[in-house]
């Protein structure tokens, strides 16, 4: 019986502890954001004849509102401004090309947070998904051929729309910490770490001819974000809503 009422209040003191207000903020967010093309979880540099798929770093800004419905779940919504890409390098021989695929991208994510901390820290991972819009984009390339360096431009910007599919979604996976500047409890700077992984093809029929067999590589996108933010909050912090204790409540 003791075990059982033990567990009991241990049990009462949990829900009571998670029981705060709701708190919602709103803030920017900025950092570098890491592109690049894939064919698989299982095979993500495209080792295809030579060739290799490498990074396009670029930069993201955005907007971001966040709810922690208690101290361990919540939700963040954001609005963002990607400028990434990828790359391409296939060798044969002395010669060699090099393919720059940049894009400009409207993104907006939606996760939810599962976390802990204290009054000044709270650290999570996230999950949940985006969408994006390919607002522009260009292709650059340069080919060598005996030593001789000659410009390849690729895809003009006209032909742009025509070759790459302008809808993006994926799914997003991810983790970040929040921390309260002031002694309110209501400012914060955020850092967040987010890894997209796109599920519609980049190309609208076929893949380019610098990649072998182009018809039979479902090439997606991806990339890494990084952001590091400002974010200010509405409602009592979870921080301050103080639980009772075990032992309080028994002599209530």
């Amino acid at each position: 019986m003791k075990k059982l009422v033990a567990i009991l209040l241990l049990l009462g003191a949990f829900i009571q502890q998670s029981e705060a207000k709701i708190q919602a903020g709103v803030g920017i967010t900025v950092g570098p954001a890491c592109g690049r093309w894939n064919n698989g979880i299982q095979n993500p540099k495209l080792a295809t004849a030579g060739g290799q798929v490498g990074y396009q770093v670029g930069v993201h800004a955005g907007i971001q509102a966040r709810i922690w419905f208690n101290k361990f779940v919540g939700i963040n919504l954001a609005g963002e401004f990607n400028m990434s890409g990828s790359s391409f390098k296939k060798i044969q021989g002395v010669n060699d090309f090099k393919q720059t695929h940049k894009e400009n991208q409207v993104t907006i994510p939606l996760s939810v947070m599962v976390g802990w901390g204290n009054e000044r820290l709270r650290i999570y991972g996230n999950f949940g998904g985006y969408f994006g819009y390919n607002v522009s984009g260009k292709d650059k390339g340069v080919i060598t051929l005996d030593g001789s360096i000659q410009p390849n431009d690729g895809f003009v910007k006209s032909d742009y729309k025509n070759v790459y599919n302008a809808i993006d979604a994926g799914v997003r996976l991810g983790a970040g910490l929040q921390v309260y500047v002031d002694k309110k409890l209501k400012s914060c700077v955020t850092f967040d770490i987010n890894y997209d992984y796109g599920l519609i093809k980049s190309f609208k029929n076929e893949e380019p001819g610098f990649f072998p067999e182009p018809t039979k590589i479902k090439i997606t996108p991806s990339k890494l974000v990084i952001g590091v933010g400002f974010l200010y909050t509405f409602g009592k912090s979870q921080a301050e809503e103080k639980p009772k204790r075990a032992t309080d409540m028994i002599t209530e």
